[in-house]
């Protein structure tokens, strides 16, 4: 009788820790249901966790001026109530703030009802600090319990987590090991985790010595931006059809040696075989037939989605951005040595509206596969953006070549950074 006692009592104990712990894990963490690892948008987000900091917290917001970067900082509410002017400063310069908890504890540390009054108490501190709650929370060591989630279920607040972290809690790990193990992870839509205040003795400092160079990095060796957090108002199968094609379009990116131009341009581009129907410039001379090399130029399609499905805004925001891409890809072209002898650069494309306003001419492309690549298209119209059901019902279902020759090219986009430099 004894041994059945005992056992009934380790089976309920070990269903209350797969309920109360285990379960949430797996849940927010491995499956991403309620929690958000990523953003998805082109750029890389920072983060810092354990703040505020009465000395680190300062300099760090000097750096971010400088470097021009919004980060997000996620507060213990008990610093918060401490240094509640560096809060505010937080706050003024623009910067995100989310919550950290109350204290640095370990959700499997708490019960369920310590958990919510805890939770509570932070908000509180924040709301009482800067006039809002924030709606982004991060949970210390990213622990959750059945509690925290239903919490945050509750109280319409969004778990974010991270997908790329240097360790830099670490006093001794020097600034190279940090920014190497961060841009190792780094791609589109990567939280980065970093620290402010706690660990070891003198790793904030460490972790201010760094963020210039990471900063720079990010942007001139992956060509990413630096960017607020934001989330869409996407279903989980959204997020998972959006990841799947990402990974697909990474694969042909890498399979075509298609490069990005710089960390804002909605241009990408590879060189090429050309396999459509001769192209003539308006004096008759031939510019690229069969075989030819050619600058394929590609849409960075995660660049141009809009936040929002109002199809006007959408569409002026998408123009916008490709004026302001095409100088640099004029620039860029200039000065890489592959593409000194390509005399044209060409897209396959649904979206040929408008283009000859921008220098380019369009012509048919009469290959059998038109229709399969028009379709494949669209998907990515649904993918990308979220009013791509009623985007592609004016496209048609065959794309068209659109071409520009390297004369005009330079041209009229150089001249536009000349112009630029002179003003």
């Amino acid at each position: 009788m004894l041994l059945e006692i005992i056992a009934l009592f380790f089976a309920l104990l070990l269903f209350i820790v797969t309920v109360y712990f285990v379960i949430p894990e797996i849940f927010l963490h491995s499956l991403g249901i309620g929690s958000w690892k990523r953003q998805y948008s082109p750029g890389v987000s920072l983060t810092f966790d354990d703040g505020p900091d009465p000395v680190y917290t300062p300099k760090l917001l000097e750096i971010l001026a400088k470097e021009n970067i919004t980060a997000c900082f996620f507060l213990l509410g008990e610093n918060v109530e401490k240094y509640s002017e560096i809060v505010r400063l937080i706050d003024q310069q623009g910067h995100q703030i989310g919550s950290h908890g109350f204290r640095h504890r370990h959700a499997w540390l708490m019960s369920p009802q310590k958990t919510w009054k805890l939770w509570d108490k932070s908000m509180e501190a924040i709301r009482n600090t800067i006039g809002r709650e924030p709606d982004m929370i991060r949970p210390p060591w990213g622990g959750v319990n059945l509690s925290l989630y239903l919490w945050s279920h509750f109280r319409k607040k969004r778990i974010v987590g991270w997908n790329a972290m240097g360790k830099d809690w670490i006093g001794e790990r020097p600034c190279s090991r940090i920014i190497d193990r961060i841009l190792k992870d780094t791609r589109e839509g990567t939280i980065v985790l970093l620290h402010d205040s706690r660990g070891d003795k003198d790793a904030p400092a460490n972790t201010l010595a760094c963020i210039e160079e990471l900063s720079s990095k990010i942007r001139s060796t992956l060509k990413l931006p630096i960017v607020p957090l934001t989330f869409p108002q996407w279903s989980l199968a959204k997020r998972i059809s959006f990841r799947l094609w990402e990974k697909w379009e990474h694969l042909y990116a890498r399979i075509n040696h298609i490069q990005r131009i710089d960390e804002k341009n909605v241009f990408r581009i590879s060189l090429n075989k050309y396999r459509g129907p001769d192209i003539i410039n308006g004096n008759g001379k031939l510019l690229a037939s069969r075989g030819d090399l050619v600058g394929e130029i590609h849409l960075d399609n995660i660049r141009l989605q809009s936040a929002g499905a109002n199809l006007q805004n959408a569409g002026i925001r998408a123009l916008k951005q490709v004026r302001q891409s095409l100088p640099n890809l004029a620039k860029y072209i200039s000065l890489d040595p592959n593409y000194k002898y390509v005399q044209v650069y060409v897209g396959i494309t649904l979206l040929n509206r408008g283009v000859r306003g921008l220098g380019f001419h369009v012509q048919e492309y009469p290959a059998a596969n038109a229709r399969f690549i028009g379709l494949l298209q669209k998907m990515l119209m649904l993918v990308y953006h979220p009013a791509g059901k009623r985007n592609t019902e004016s496209l048609g279902d065959k794309p068209k070549i659109v071409w520009i020759s390297k004369e005009d090219l330079m041209k009229k986009y150089q001249q536009e950074n000349k112009s630029k430099i002179i003003s």
